[in-house]
């Protein structure tokens, strides 16, 4: 497959050789760190990258209660790795990458800490968000070099115009959502402030098996216990043509349950408990391109305090003996960022960015374990890539880029090359090859002291990534359709790997060698009726490829083989729609040996919304209409098949009432 990728790469850069000598438009000439244009359409959203990228727009979902992992549950290529269902911690996967090589950024501001694995995306409110971009594959440079799996870049709402939003919505298992927004003219530009909150107590009722597969006779009816969460946001946003101020608080409480299987009894000890609290602050400045000046550029500042907190006043989950521990971390961070158009067929992207953590650990991680009170980490990456349109009227665009990822005192080139082609009748071609590295981080190395386990013996891991991807978009009978289809492959290499050592507690690992291969369908039909079709499906083998281990061939946990959504939606004169939509997730595996899997799960979800007249709009619905996730077990090589350590919530009834005026 790579001769291959490598030969059609050579027949289209032959016979599309005639270098332009007329200036051409340039996918991405207005596409900064600090802004990202726009698409109108799922079509459109392709010119964001040379490489694959799909957009979702929480407003299409307006109403239906759904938090962010639900949202990007819609994207081929990514599985979201729920460990205790809704509102419990979630991390995110895409092609076979580790949690740990996705970065997340809103409204530029990268959320990845080195004191955490991966960004929790359970934490991360979406009700002020105009929009969610996920690329796989080949990385733009203006997101430096940190996301090696992928990237998924959150941009809130843009101040402008006047007006105030509101909704309030309430659920099953005590689930209720208020939001309330205003934005406003200020000085020379606009401003944005929104505050919301989201609270569950997660109770709801499963068959238990008592931790005894072998005997049914003592299963039991349970109530999930110590389940609820609850998250709070507040967030400022002013900007003109010039500058763009940033200020965000978020708070996130979360029980911590135990696992299920003969817990949740009127006996059982509850009261694990993790708290965090979140403040970021940054200021962009943008320099525009002009007929005296030739280069765009920019420069932003940031800060970032967390402070987390862990208590298990009885000893319910996580190691033994370490109940309370706290976590504050101070990040700095300057980015510079520029663009020029160079010639007529170039265009120059540079990114570089300086982030200065610090994690000052207390409680038993320090008292117990003898871990340290203070832990520094610095980084610096950098990128460089350039656009070069290699026909005259800008169809064929290759697109190289190299990146420097340093952690502290040890650093590793890497390098991407896109080709972009756009074909006759809405065809288009887009192929990538690339390279990564990455240090492990904080987290990985020194744990958390309760559930998560030392190794400070953790190695870089790295490897190569290519793709290849067919799209078309166009005009069909009465209405507009679109779709990509995408074949990738990864390989790594002292792969960083979570391992459960147990229900309670794991470890991060370098596994030795991996071997992803998959491939991606996203699809959608409009049509003037106001039909609405949309689907997407990922097919992927995830292997260990370690010669001389027990583990060779095989699969890797938390990669599931089958993976797809289907929405089936319908609006009738712009007052009344209503939408029905599958999820299904097929057998996945949950530890490195391959010998236990989660059983296949599928989901029915429907709603049915109402605008009235005035901007005000009602929606009820019903998430998991058959009860299906509390019924999901773990099927291993020898014995019976048993409950799922954590098993997810079921049917979910909610309503929700959104005005705007």
């Amino acid at each position: 497959m790579r001769s291959f990728f490598a030969l059609l790469f050579f027949f289209l850069c032959i016979t599309e050789a005639n270098i332009a000598l007329a200036a051409v438009d340039l996918p991405g000439e207005n596409v900064t760190a600090s802004e990202v244009v726009e698409p109108d359409s799922s079509a459109e959203a392709q010119e964001l990258s040379p490489g694959a990228v799909s957009v979702v727009r929480p407003g299409e979902m307006e109403g239906e209660m759904k938090n962010l992992p639900e949202m990007l549950d819609r994207i081929p290529g990514l599985h979201v790795i729920r460990a205790r269902g809704r509102g419990g911690y979630t991390v995110a996967s895409v092609r076979g990458s580790t949690s740990s090589q996705v970065s997340v950024y809103v409204d530029g501001v990268l959320m990845n800490l080195g004191s955490e694995a991966a960004v929790d995306l359970s934490a991360i409110p979406v009700e002020n968000v105009e929009r969610i971009e996920v690329y796989r594959g080949y990385i733009p440079a203006r997101f430096g070099a940190s996301g090696m799996g992928g990237v998924i870049n959150i941009v809130t709402k843009k101040p402008e115009g006047k007006s105030t939003d509101a909704s309030l919505g309430a659920g099953s298992y005590g689930l209720w959502r208020a939001v309330l927004s205003h934005t406003d003219r200020l000085g020379s530009g606009s401003y944005f402030i929104g505050a919301n909150y989201e609270a569950s107590n997660g109770g709801f009722t499963y068959d238990n098996d008592n931790g005894t597969p072998y005997n049914p006779d003592d299963d039991y009816r349970a109530r999930r216990q110590n389940n609820d969460y609850s998250n709070a946001e507040f967030l400022f946003k002013w900007g003109d043509e010039d500058w763009q101020t940033r200020v965000s608080w978020v708070r996130n409480e979360r029980g911590l349950p135990q696992p299920a299987a003969g817990a949740d009894k009127p006996t059982s000890p509850t009261g694990a408990r993790t708290d965090t609290e979140k403040w970021e602050l940054s200021v962009a400045r943008r320099y525009r391109a002009n007929e005296a000046r030739k280069v765009d550029w920019g420069w932003r500042v940031e800060y970032l305090r967390q402070d987390s907190t862990f208590d298990d006043p009885n000893d319910t989950t996580g190691g033994y003996g370490e109940q309370h521990n706290r976590y504050k971390t101070d990040r700095y961070n300057i980015a510079t960022d520029a663009s020029w158009a160079m010639g007529e067929n170039h265009f120059l992207e540079l990114y570089a960015g300086y982030y200065d953590e610090t994690l000052r650990p207390r409680g038993d991680i320090v008292s117990t374990l003898g871990g340290s009170e203070k832990l520094s980490n610095r980084t610096f990456e950098a990128s460089l890539q350039d656009s070069v349109a290699l026909t005259k009227d800008g169809t064929l665009l290759l697109v190289p880029s190299l990146r420097w990822n340093q952690d502290d005192d040890d650093g590793r080139f890497t390098w991407q090359l896109a080709l972009d082609k756009t074909l006759h009748g809405g065809w288009s071609f887009k192929g990538s090859y690339g390279t990564y590295a990455r240090g492990p981080n904080l987290y990985e190395r020194y744990g958390d002291g309760a559930m998560i386990r030392p190794n400070e013996d953790l190695k870089w891991e790295s490897g190569t990534q290519w793709d290849l991807g067919f799209g078309w978009s166009g005009a069909m009978r009465r209405g507009l359709a679109s779709a990509q289809l995408t074949y990738f492959e990864r390989d790594s290499e002292d792969l960083i790997e979570f391992v459960m050592s147990s229900p309670r507690y794991g470890v991060y690992q370098n596994v030795g060698k991996a071997h992803v291969q998959g491939v991606e369908l996203e699809f959608s039909f409009d049509w003037e009726n106001g039909w609405q079709i949309f689907g997407s499906g990922t097919w992927m083998k995830a292997e260990d490829r370690t010669p001389g281990s027990y583990r060779t061939d095989a699969p890797l946990p938390n990669r599931p083989e089958w993976e797809g959504l289907l929405r089936l939606s319908r609006n009738w004169n712009e007052r009344l729609s209503a939408f029905v939509e599958l999820q299904y997730t097929g057998e996945n595996y949950y530890d490195l040996a391959g010998n236990v899997k989660i059983d296949d799960l599928l989901l029915a979800n429907l709603g049915l919304g109402y605008n009235f007249p005035g901007g005000a709009k009602l929606t009820f619905g019903i998430d998991d209409l058959f009860d299906e996730g509390p019924n999901i077990g773990l099927a291993s090589s020898s014995g019976p098949s048993r409950m799922a350590w954590y098993p997810l919530q079921g049917r979910t009834i909610y309503t929700n009432l959104s005005w705007t005026f």
